[in-house]
């Protein structure tokens, strides 16, 4: 196809109308709100209008006719036939309608979804009328232009009060999805680590607290409806906050395959232009989290093997003793980190769920904060945390020296004492890691190696101190 000369560049300018804005929401799910005829007539058209829909066949030749009844009682009747629909990118039709007694609106009108930095959609409206006299009299008849924001505003506000929608297809059987959705110590392992109790019971209530962002949040369950196998709802809400919340998973068989479908609706109950932090956007980022979270953990048998990194090494002091160092901050302080760092401070609180959060400096003066969140004590014997860079208020983040480095490492440490020596042993594997990570993280296995040398070296050497203050 030839390109446009300048002239005629300029003279489509002049018959097209423009408009666009940023939604904080992924493009399928804008995509949903545009072609659901349910959902068209909570938004379509300005302030004050109401639509009724007669057909909406959203497909290539598909017929769409509706009614707009405007607050000035008047009613403006529609008519479009799309041309072409690519889900979830663009929409086009052709359009034809307008009030009795005034100039009809005729338009080609073409709706791209375009998808944006973190999970957002722009939504932009590109309307071309015949001649740029027909343009002019719809902007001064109808008013398009502040109609067409109007719209795309009262399309955000039903976005903003819309659930919380996340569809996803598990490489996995559905009773191996549900068993991960519903046994604690599988929810434990992808989801919520500090979980003490969960049963698959209408009526089943359990709360429990997850540090974030400087704040403790104490969430509060109360199971709904079980479908054994198939569903499963619990209304979700927060201490010391107002609203309660439904959350659904929801499970659908696909041969080898299961298909997810989570909802979390009633999100404005919390009052989110109150308590930001309970705001929508936060709740899509941490469901596609877990739904990541889950994807990996039922997936895993299909993945290579996890890279293991392994460590052992003997002390000459006992198990109890060992055991103190690794869950005592006045101990940890005089060995843990890279050789040359310096401690700046720390938190500990030993419990399962509890977390360990310290900062480090480098010898350039550099802060380095990280943190452990504890999974199984058993003193003297065994210890399991994960493990992670973090920031000052204890929000996971990536490894300093490289996005790709898994964010949490599982790890498992073990002393066996023998005739007054302890054997140590150190194994981590990565946690809800990508193949991409996974494979670093192996690679990495030499360098983690004299890492951990050198930090035992100082364990080595605290143990030392201490044996000597006792003689």
């Amino acid at each position: 196809m030839p390109a446009l000369s300048s002239a005629q560049k300029q003279n489509e300018s002049e018959r097209e109308i423009v408009i666009s804005r940023v939604f904080d929401a992924p493009r399928e799910r804008v995509w949903n709100a545009w072609t659901d005829p349910k959902q068209v007539v909570k938004w379509w058209g300005p302030k004050g209008f109401t639509t009724t829909i007669e057909v909406m066949d959203v497909r290539p030749g598909g017929r769409w006719r509706h009614t707009m009844h405007g607050p000035d009682s008047l009613d403006y009747p529609n008519q479009s036939v799309f041309v072409e629909v690519v889900k979830p990118e663009r929409i086009v039709y052709t359009h034809g309608g307008g009030r009795k007694g005034a100039p009809g609106a005729h338009f080609t009108a073409t709706w791209t979804f375009e998808k944006v930095e973190g999970n957002k959609t722009r939504l932009t409206i590109h309307m071309l009328f015949d001649s740029a006299e027909a343009r002019d009299t719809i902007v001064k008849a109808y008013g398009a232009i502040e109609g067409g924001k109007q719209t795309l505003g009262r399309l955000a506000e039903l976005i903003e009060q819309s659930p919380v929608v996340i569809e996803r297809i598990f490489n996995a059987p559905a009773p191996t999805v549900w068993q991960a959705l519903t046994d604690l110590q599988h929810m434990k392992q992808w989801y919520f680590p500090v979980l003490e109790s969960f049963k698959p019971e209408v009526g089943f209530a359990t709360s429990f607290s997850v540090p974030y962002g400087g704040n403790n949040f104490l969430h509060i369950w109360k199971v709904t409806e079980v479908v054994p196998g198939k569903k499963i709802a619990y209304s979700w809400k927060y201490g010391g906050y107002p609203g309660d919340s439904l959350v659904t998973f929801e499970l659908f068989p696909e041969g080898n395959q299961t298909k997810l479908r989570l909802t979390h609706e009633g999100l404005e109950n919390f009052a989110p232009d109150t308590y930001p932090e309970l705001a929508r956007p936060n709740f899509v980022q941490g469901w596609t989290h877990f739904s990541t979270a889950l994807q990996n953990y039922v997936e895993k048998d299909s993945q290579s093997p996890a890279p293991e990194f392994v460590i052992t090494r003997v002390f000459d002091a006992s198990r109890q003793l060992i055991f103190q160092a690794f869950t005592e901050p006045e101990r940890l302080a005089h060995w843990w980190g890279p050789k040359g760092f310096t401690w700046v401070s720390s938190k500990l609180d030993l419990r399962p769920g509890g977390l360990f959060h310290y900062c480090m400096r480098s010898p350039n003066g550099d802060k380095m904060w990280g943190k452990f969140v504890y999974r199984e004590i058993v003193p003297p014997e065994r210890l399991v945390f994960t493990n992670s860079f973090s920031d000052p208020q204890a929000n996971t983040v990536r490894a300093p020296f490289s996005p790709h480095f898994p964010l949490e490492v599982l790890n498992t440490l073990t002393l066996v004492e023998n005739q007054g020596k302890t054997t140590l042993t150190l194994r981590g594997t990565p946690l809800n890691a990508s193949e991409e990570e996974r494979q670093l993280f192996a690679s990495w296995h030499p360098s983690m190696q004299k890492g951990f040398r050198g930090t035992f070296d100082q364990l080595d050497d605290y143990l030392s101190s201490v044996r000597k203050e006792k003689t």
